[in-house]
């Protein structure tokens, strides 16, 4: 890939200090950036680089997204919202209608990433129906194969994970990183989990952690609505818990790279071992939480406990769009939080954070990191005050780089 230069009128690094430039630029090589500096002193130190400056815009990593569902991108209203316990027995009930013919919903989400200004993305799948989609896809994924099977014997189960990873593995290129996602406490048998991930290597794990009361309920004390879900939804006769306790399911991942997903029902004991335990970013999708929970996460634990935070769409099984920034919005308007810093915070949950989630190097507008950018219409100040004027405005990304080849490019913005 030949030399280019790509500039902005300002630059937006995402780096903890959250560092702003103006009229600068990056100096990009084989899908990297080389160096960050003045953009007119880089255009005259190169000669012969390619370059392209975009006026009135704010240049800054491609948004990251690293929990969401593709698979389930046909759903509309066949799934109940306004409890988990209504929406998981109607995810049981429909899903095999939903999942049918999905192959156009997936690609116009995929679409809708790129539109949002995101290039990467943690995606989890239960099936496989999304594989190839996202393989051939211009974004940067770590393909989560999603390991469910809540009953023994285990042996039925695993083999048919084993048979979906190896898929996935025929599909690993620099865009595409197979992975392992465990569902849940409630619908992963232990010795199942302990089996996948002590002979199936994975680079980061996810997992779906508290995201109900009930779920809390039937690991700390055997009863509630999952004893009723198993036995009258499962037809699972004497259902007990898979976990004998929260601790037991998280010592799964000890020393792992860990996305906790949702917490939203995790104490702070929890959030504790969690961290002790692995390497751990929690994941909040706030829409999901607030349509199957009627409530979103208090990230004021996580600060005090220095537990990075990240935001997601989750999927349309629990959304009515994966517009990523229109969820970062519903971030800013429901945590409880300064606004002007809270806006930082979310632009970092969705680069820096979010890349040292995934274990991706990018994320950053620094010297080595993968050149996976977002150009965005912006006239800016240069103060911390434009995360938050931006977070408010933005609607779509002007153009979306992966790995410095233009993948999207909108002629009017």
């Amino acid at each position: 890939m030949s030399m280019q230069i790509i500039g902005a009128s300002w630059l937006w690094v995402c780096d903890p200090n959250f560092s702003i430039l103006q009229n600068s630029g990056l100096l990009i090589q084989e899908g990297h950036i080389a160096r960050v500096g003045d953009y007119a002193h880089l255009v005259d130190s190169h000669p012969k680089a390619l370059s392209v400056f975009y006026p009135h815009c704010v240049l800054l990593p491609a948004l990251i997204n690293p929990h969401v569902h593709f698979e389930f991108s046909n759903q509309q209203d066949s799934f109940a919202y306004g409890s988990f316990e209504a929406w998981l027995t109607s995810v049981i009930q429909q899903r095999d209608r939903v999942l049918r013919h999905s192959h156009k919903s997936i690609q116009q989400a995929i679409a809708e990433q790129l539109k949002s200004g995101v290039a990467s993305v943690g995606a989890i799948s239960s099936y496989g129906l999304d594989r190839t989609l996202l393989a051939n896809s211009p974004l940067r994924v770590v393909f989560f194969d999603e390991l469910l099977g809540g009953s023994a014997p285990i042996e039925p189960a695993l083999q048919t994970f084993q048979e979906r990873h190896a898929l996935s593995l025929q599909h690993k290129s620099p865009t595409f990183t197979p992975a392992i996602a465990i569902h849940a406490p409630y619908s992963v048998h232990k010795d199942l989990a302990k089996k996948v991930l002590s002979t199936i290597k994975s680079p980061v794990i996810s997992a779906h952690f508290l995201e109900s009361q009930a779920e809390l309920e039937w690991l700390e004390q055997q009863k509630g609505w999952f004893a009723r879900f198993y036995t009258d939804i499962l037809g699972v006769p004497n259902p007990k818990p898979l976990y004998h306790s929260v601790a037991e399911f998280l010592d799964l991942f000890k020393n792992q790279r860990l996305l906790l997903v949702h917490g939203l029902f995790a104490k702070e004991e929890h959030l504790k071992y969690a961290k002790k335990t692995a390497q751990l970013t929690l994941i909040s999708c706030p829409r999901s939480n607030r349509l199957l929970s009627g409530q979103v996460l208090d990230p004021t634990p996580l600060k005090k406990l220095g537990i990075p935070l990240s935001i997601a769409t989750d999927g349309k099984s629990s959304n009515y769009n994966l517009d990523f920034l229109e969820e970062l919005r519903t971030a800013l308007f429901a945590y409880q939080a300064p606004l002007k810093e809270l806006a930082i915070q979310l632009i970092l949950s969705a680069t820096w954070h979010a890349a040292q989630a995934l274990g991706l190097n990018n994320g950053s507008l620094q010297a080595g990191k993968l050149a996976d950018l977002a150009i965005f219409s912006f006239k800016g100040k240069g103060t911390p005050a434009d995360a938050l004027n931006w977070l408010l405005h933005a609607k779509k990304a002007k153009v979306v780089y992966v790995g410095g080849k233009l993948v999207i490019w909108q002629a009017k913005n």
